[in-house]
């Protein structure tokens, strides 16, 4: 999506009144809906079989839901962080009764898939950051009268080689409502502008105490700053 312009009033409202604790924590259930993908492909990558990874996720979320993250406080920073250390002590204890091997081994950093198991996680965060983007995006359309953000959206992102004309009249198919090429323009750039706010406030939920330096840092690190910028004040690296 093209980068905006916008000045400090064009700003979005969460970034005056932005969340202070990890909501992602609040609702367990919740949780295992948004993120429990990236903890899934994690496991995946570093576990020697599928078997064993299933093993993990499942206890692993079953605890989540069960008991929630009772290990959880205020000040942890970046809950993706504070999130792969748990996994990984599951993983690891998961190891430690399954092979004698890992006897030798200091912690998870020497087993020899976890550099690409880290690598995985970073993607699959970023995955699930973006989907559960797009899921907010949709569902503002549905509550929303006479909105098609997501559904245009969707359509400019899979099909970027058609002209205006050529979109509207795909949209127009798709939904059975009539829609001019303007009308097609206008909604894609509220579309841009909806996502871009729902991104940051997707992002938001997973850091306690957030500023937005800290928004800022945790957008870079996921390679999701070009979606937001403009939106945010300018910060320092």
């Amino acid at each position: 999506m093209a980068e905006s312009n916008g000045t400090d009033s064009d700003r979005p409202r969460e970034l005056k009144s932005i969340t202070t604790h990890w909501t992602t924590i609040s609702n367990p259930s919740r949780f295992v809906i948004r993120y429990g993908a990236a903890v899934r492909a994690y496991l995946r990558a570093l576990l020697p079989t599928r078997d064993d990874a299933d093993e993990v996720e499942q206890k692993f979320l079953l605890q989540v839901v069960e008991k929630g993250f009772p290990t959880a406080a205020p000040g942890r920073g970046h809950f993706r962080h504070y999130l792969i250390t748990i996994v990984k002590n599951a993983a690891f204890g998961h190891l430690r009764r399954r092979s004698k091997q890992v006897a030798v081994w200091a912690d998870l950093s020497q087993v020899p898939a976890a550099d690409m198991a880290d690598r995985e996680w970073q993607n699959s965060w970023r995955e699930c950051v973006l989907q559960n983007t797009w899921n907010a995006l949709r569902d503002h359309q549905k509550t929303s009268k006479g909105n098609q953000f997501h559904t245009v959206l969707k359509a400019f992102v899979e099909h970027q080689q058609e002209d205006s004309p050529t979109l509207a009249a795909r949209v127009s198919k798709s939904t059975g409502q009539s829609l001019s090429a303007e009308a097609f323009r206008k909604q894609l750039s509220g579309a841009r502008r909806r996502f871009r706010e729902l991104l940051i406030e997707e992002v938001s939920r997973t850091i306690t105490n957030v500023t937005p330096e800290l928004l800022a840092e945790e957008l870079r690190d996921l390679d999701l700053m070009k979606y937001v910028k403009g939106l945010l004040p300018e910060t320092k690296r």
